[in-house]
């Protein structure tokens, strides 16, 4: 197996990762963070890509207003579950991570919501059990995207969307690589460099090549670094609807 996708490399990634986004500022053990996002960011140190997200988020409440019969929903890489507990009013909503501590699922305490730890390409679901799934800045951690798009087309019923939203993409796959360089330089100098080993940017051709979904553009998206403060430009943040074939 790859390290990251045994129970054991899992524990490890979710406990350095947790460690390194409480140091970023990008995640927090207080209860009323996730609650507030992503209007509002607690820590006061990431708002621009907040403001991101919360564009991101119009247009996926949006999609999902105008889709026929989205009713059962997957948040797939829900992290605190602050997507989910916005979309519980209207939606049979469950979150999956595989992050179950204070700044994952535990963090999420509303009983509207169901809650699944389990990785990106094992889904513990049923064949057919959602009408979305949604993966907002989550598809990029899957180890084995094929896999992790499989698992997504499984559980969707058939003629059921995929909305992927907040997840870097390339214009190629060099650019995508050295991006990851940079990513294994930042992640080897806070001490955690098997982080990078989960961590992988997309590009459209290999979206389209995918024989599982059709893809069309919600949004073109914008460089998400600038926010950030921290790394160089290169990627944007589309949003994107598959529709399972």
């Amino acid at each position: 197996m790859k390290e990251g996708s045994s129970e054991g490399g899992l524990r490890r990634f979710v406990a350095d990762y947790r460690r390194l986004r409480l140091a970023e500022g990008l995640a927090s053990a207080d209860p009323r963070y996730g609650r507030q996002l992503p209007y509002r960011d607690l820590t006061g140190r990431n708002a621009g890509l907040w403001r991101i997200r919360a564009l991101h988020y119009a247009i996926l409440r949006g999609c999902l207003a105008l889709l026929p019969g989205a009713r059962r929903v997957l948040d797939l890489g829900a992290g605190n579950g602050w997507l989910a507990r916005r979309l519980a009013g209207g939606h049979q909503v469950t979150a999956l991570d595989v992050d179950a501590t204070d700044t994952g699922l535990g963090a999420l305490d509303d009983p509207r919501v169901g809650r699944v730890r389990a990785d990106l390409e094992a889904l513990p679901l049923a064949a057919a059990s959602f009408d979305v799934v949604i993966a907002a800045a989550a598809l990029h951690y899957a180890v084995e995207l094929p896999r992790a798009l499989a698992e997504i087309a499984r559980v969707l019923r058939p003629g059921g969307v995929f909305l992927l939203a907040d997840s870097p993409f390339y214009a190629d796959a060099v650019a995508r690589h050295r991006a990851w360089q940079r990513t294994l330089t930042y992640y080897t100098e806070a001490g955690v460099p098997h982080l990078a080993g989960r961590y992988r940017g997309l590009t459209r051709p290999e979206l389209d090549g995918c024989d599982l979904f059709r893809f069309v553009t919600l949004s073109p998206g914008v460089a998400p670094w600038a926010a950030l403060k921290r790394r160089p430009a290169g990627a944007r943040l589309p949003v994107l609807l598959g529709w399972k074939r």
